[in-house]
Parts: structure tokens; C-alpha cells; sequence
């Protein structure tokens, strides 16, 4: 168990740009359904964090990159065939989708966090700060565990959701509540909250559990592919593209 500290990632800027050539062609595909980081968008364009962060490192590596959505399960089979160069969005990195292709170094990480009311005074969440508290949380759910095995001296509550939980605390019902990073920020800044929380301390990750690194993911055998999208990647994130495009889909600080 850690909390979790901007920045995620450091650019590194003083590493030069790969020798791949500028605008060369490169097809990227998305997840058609995996908000915020890929979906579509109402004009039927694909959008989302994933996406933007893709195009604003393919502008700082100078590749010409278009993106096609496609539903999850044609995501590493497109790579396979040669149908995409790489995959912004979609299959989890895990060993059996990297024996089909490369990732690049990761653009966010799937983490946790809590919330509680606005008027809480409590102003860490650690064990002992939430000792003997309400804390409500999604049941039979990673996030459920991790609070059995860290949180043991506070008060459990499972809900159906993270939605329900929330309705909880905003009733007086809890103290806290705890679960993914972005759904907790979405609920607290969205209509149902109706401002009556706010988040407590920083994001939690735990690979053991809930966390998983995003990345793209790259065809084997295209190296200085992959070196260019990181070079992008680091350029956005120093410039600040990074930090812009993070706050246009997420309403307050994910860390």
C-alpha cells in the first residue's frame, strides 16, 4: 500500500528524438468502449484521454498517426494481422498480450482513492486516521479487500455500487468511501454528489490489488515505433500537453 505522488511519470528531456522518419504513416486503434480513455464521441470521431494523449505524442514524435475505434475483442487481432500499428486503448498489459506485442512506457495508471463529506475534518486517510470509521465500498470488489487487509480496524460497508455507497455518505450514512481513482472524482464532481464531498488525501496504488498501468501497445518487431511514442510521450507530459489534456476528462487532480 502506497499513496501516490504527481508526477506519475517523469519526461526524461534531454533524450532525442528516434531516427524513424517524420510523418510517417502510422494507424492507431482505440477501444470503442472504454470511457474516459476511448470511446466515441458524438460526431461518431474517436475521443477520450487515451486518444488525445496518443495524437499529442504522435505530433511531438512527428509521425502522422490517424485513429480507428473497434470493439475491444478486434483490438489485438487488428495488431496481429497488420490492420493497426498500435493500440492506444483496450487489452489489459498482461503476459499473455505481451507475447503478441510491445508496450511503451505507460501514459496513466489505474489507482484508488478516498472521498468524504465536505465538512469532514479529516485531512489524511490512513489506517489510523480512519480507525473505527464507516467506510463504504463496492462489495466482493479488489477494493473491498484491500480495505480488509489495511483498513481492518474501520467499519466495512459493501454496497452494490459505487453510486449507492455514495448516496450513503452524502446521507450521513458513512464517513468515507472508498474506490476506483476516476470514479470516485466523477461521482464526487458530478450532479448526484450535488457538492456535499470532496476527496481525502492523495490516490492509492497497489499493483497486489486494484493498479494496473496503462500503455500502448505496439506490433513486435517495430522498435523505433515504440521508442518514437515514448520520446511523444515524454515531450507532451514536459510541455504540459499531459497535464491539459488530463483535466479536460478529469474534473479534479487524479493524484
Amino acid at each position: 500500500m502506497r499513496a501516490y505522488d504527481p508526477p506519475l511519470f517523469r519526461a526524461v528531456e534531454d533524450v532525442a528524438r528516434p531516427e524513424i522518419p517524420e510523418n510517417l504513416p502510422v494507424r492507431l486503434i482505440a477501444d470503442a468502449d472504454f470511457a474516459p480513455y476511448s470511446f466515441l464521441s458524438n460526431t461518431g470521431a474517436p475521443a477520450g484521454l487515451a486518444v488525445e494523449l496518443a495524437i499529442a505524442a504522435c505530433e511531438r514524435a512527428r509521425l502522422r498517426c490517424t485513429v480507428e475505434a473497434r470493439p475491444y475483442g478486434d483490438i489485438l487481432a487488428a495488431l496481429e494481422k497488420g490492420e493497426a500499428d498500435v493500440a492506444v486503448s483496450g487489452p489489459r498489459l498482461d503476459p499473455e498480450t505481451l507475447t503478441v506485442a510491445q508496450m511503451t512506457r505507460p501514459y496513466f495508471r489505474i489507482m484508488a482513492r478516498f472521498a468524504v463529506t465536505a465538512d469532514n475534518p479529516l485531512q489524511k486517510a490512513d489506517p489510523e486516521a480512519l480507525s473505527g470509521s464507516r467506510i463504504g465500498v463496492v462489495k466482493d470488489t479488489v477494493h473491498a479487500r484491500w480495505l480488509e487487509t489495511y483498513y481492518a480496524g474501520s467499519n466495512l460497508k459493501p454496497y452494490d455500487s459505487l453510486a449507492a455507497a455514495g448516496a450513503a455518505l452524502k446521507a450521513g450514512e458513512l464517513d468515507a468511501i472508498f474506490g476506483d481513482n476516476l470514479q470516485t472524482i466523477y461521482w464526487v464532481a458530478g450532479e448526484a454528489a450535488a457538492q456535499c464531498c470532496r476527496l481525502l488525501g492523495g490516490t492509492y496504488s497497489d499493483f497486489d490489488f486494484f493498479s494496473r498501468n496503462l500503455a500502448f501497445l505496439v506490433r513486435p518487431g517495430t522498435a523505433e515505433l515504440r521508442a518514437a511514442l515514448d520520446y511523444g510521450l515524454d515531450q507532451a507530459q514536459s510541455s504540459g500537453a499531459t497535464a491539459k489534456i488530463i483535466r479536460t476528462y478529469v474534473p479534479l487532480s487524479p493524484w
